[in-house]
């Protein structure tokens, strides 16, 4: 199944535009250092179209980093490529996980949708026999979530 983090767009382009045109009516008074500022500004903007995607099936794990449908980064992890996992909690109510590899960088996926990521995350670990640990916090948001659905099926 595939799950996606598109992030905060909103932000990133209500931040972009504010410092491109604050930066641009004042470009006498900041000097050389407009130009950095107009490069900020470029930089958020173009980071608003990040778009991360994360697919798990039978035999491994694909990470996509995408931008404006142009791909930037793709790993593909098996089983014997992953070392462990840590499942963490992110903020106040935010699940995330880290896939520790032995080579290259580890996966970071957190906040994605759909939340069942992490379900799915951690039968992969324990289908292949993979280590895996859970935080004290990640454990109270599992039980949480768990007491949700029994609310909701009474």
């Amino acid at each position: 199944m595939q799950y996606s983090y598109v992030g905060r767009r909103e932000v990133l382009v209500f931040l972009s535009i504010f410092f491109f045109i604050n930066t641009f009516r004042d470009m006498a008074s900041f000097g050389w250092f407009s130009y950095f500022l107009i490069l900020f500004a470029a930089f958020l903007f173009a980071t608003a179209f990040l778009r991360y995607s994360c697919d798990i099936n039978e035999e491994s794990i694909a990470y996509h980093i995408m931008w404006m449908g142009l791909l930037l980064y793709k790993k593909r992890v098996t089983p014997n490529q992953i070392s462990h996992i840590k499942f963490k909690r992110y903020g106040w109510a935010t699940k995330g996980a880290v896939v520790h590899t032995y080579k290259g960088f580890n996966i970071r996926l957190i906040d994605f949708i759909p939340v069942k990521l992490y379900e799915d995350l951690g039968d992969f670990s324990d289908k292949h026999e993979i280590p895996f640990e859970k935080s004290k916090d990640y454990q109270i948001l599992e039980k949480l979530a768990r007491d949700r659905k029994k609310q909701v099926s009474e």
